[in-house]
C-alpha cells in the first residue's frame, strides 16, 4: 500500500464506496444482488483484511464504515440496498468486539438523505415487467421521500464529512459505535432503535454471562453497563 510505504503507519481507513440499487425485490436479478453485495459489503471485508495485519502491529487504528439509516430501518423499494447496509452494521459491532483488545477501534457513520452523486448513479431492477407492478406505490413513495434533496435548501452532505472528522478525532476506545447524521426527521427513530440495541445488547451479554469486558474497549464497556 502507498500509503504505508511513504507514512510507516495507517491510522483511519473509511469505507465511503457505495452504490444505491432501487426497485421492488422481486425485480432484481441474482446477478444484480451479487453486484450490490459485491461493491457494498465484499469490497468493505476486502479492504479491512488488507489493512489489519498493519493496524495490528502498531496497536492502533480506525475502521469506519459508512452506513445509513437504510441499515436501519428497512425501507420499501430500498430493500437491497438496506440489506447490504444492515450487513455492515452487524460487521462493524463484530469488528469493534474483536479488535478491541488489539486497541483497534470500529465505527458507523449512518447518513440520511443527501443529494450526492450516488442518486445519480443508481441502478434500476432489471426485471422491468415485474417492476412495473409496482410503480405507482414506488412512485407515491420515493417522490416525499426525496423530495427535501429536491428543494430550494437541500440537506448539505458536508454535514457527513464533518461527522467522519468528528469521530477519527475522537480519543481511541471513545469512539461512538453509531454516529446518525440526517435531517431531523430521519433522525429519531435510527437514534432509538440504535438505543434500543445498544440496551438489548447489554441485557444479551448479561444474560449470558458473556466476557464482554474482555471483547469491548472502556468506552463500550461504559455504554453497555448503563
Amino acid at each position: 500500500m502507498a500509503i504505508i510505504e511513504t507514512t510507516g503507519r495507517l491510522d483511519v481507513v473509511v469505507n465511503n464506496a457505495g452504490v444505491s440499487y432501487s426497485g421492488p425485490l422481486e425485480a432484481y436479478t441474482l446477478e444484480q444482488v451479487q453486484q450490490q453485495f459485491e461493491t457494498n459489503v465484499f469490497g468493505v471485508l476486502r479492504v479491512n483484511r488488507a489493512v489489519l495485519p498493519h493496524m495490528r502491529r502498531q496497536g492502533s487504528g480506525l475502521l469506519l464504515q459508512i452506513g445509513s439509516i437504510a441499515g436501519r430501518l428497512a425501507l420499501p423499494f430500498q430493500g437491497l440496498y438496506a440489506a447490504t447496509k444492515f450487513a455492515l452494521e452487524a460487521l462493524t459491532q463484530a469488528y469493534r468486539y474483536e479488535l478491541a483488545p488489539f486497541g483497534i477501534d470500529a465505527a458507523l457513520i449512518e447518513p440520511g438523505t443527501y443529494p450526492t452523486p450516488i442518486a445519480a448513479k443508481h441502478q434500476e431492477a432489471a426485471d422491468t415487467e415485474r417492476a412495473a407492478l409496482y410503480q405507482a406505490a414506488m412512485d407515491a413513495f420515493m417522490t416525499p421521500f426525496f423530495a427535501e434533496n429536491r428543494s430550494a435548501t437541500p440537506p448539505d452532505p458536508q454535514e457527513v464529512a464533518d461527522a467522519v472528522a468528528r469521530v477519527i478525532a475522537q480519543p481511541a476506545g471513545e469512539r461512538p459505535l453509531h454516529t446518525v447524521v440526517a435531517p431531523v426527521a430521519q433522525r429519531q427513530a435510527p437514534q432509538a432503535i440504535n438505543d434500543a440495541v445498544t440496551q438489548a445488547t447489554r441485557s444479551f451479554f448479561e444474560a449470558l454471562d458473556l466476557p464482554l469486558a474482555t471483547l469491548a474497549p472502556e468506552k463500550g464497556k461504559q455504554e453497555l453497563k448503563k
